[in-house]
């Protein structure tokens, strides 16, 4: 079980990319863009949704198993994170490559409030 919760919040194993764990997880956050954006909005936003707090249980887990908060290796929150960021949207290769040029940026930076809210959000939530 512990496995299958590692390989899920790592995004397939991506987060154990030796350079740019988050940017490896974005890179998969794109090949489910294009799997789920030719879906109505409705069920692209519901799909995004239940992505969004399975990764949430998800790092919470992988955070225990790996005795470490807010572990590079997990990296389901870029993966759901671009797929919010993409929601609105058209999909073409402008328009995700645009998405994740500033999605990355924005990860990294971590603009006021962000970091501060994601230091004291418990768990997967942070």
């Amino acid at each position: 079980m512990d496995r299958a919760v590692l390989f899920l919040a790592s995004g397939f194993g991506s987060g154990y990319s030796p350079v740019a764990p988050g940017t490896a997880g974005t890179l998969v956050g794109i090949a489910i863009v294009f799997l789920l954006k030719p879906l109505p909005l409705r069920i692209y936003g519901v799909l995004t949704a239940a992505l969004f707090l399975a990764g949430v249980a998800l790092s919470s887990r992988a955070e225990a198993i790996l005795g470490v908060r807010d572990s590079g290796v997990i990296v389901i929150d870029e993966i759901a994170g671009f797929l919010v960021a993409m929601a609105a949207l058209p999909l073409t290769w402008k328009s995700v490559a645009a998405g994740f040029l500033l999605f990355r940026a924005l990860d990294v930076l971590k603009p006021f409030p962000i970091r501060s809210v994601e230091r004291r959000a418990p768990g997967g939530w942070g």
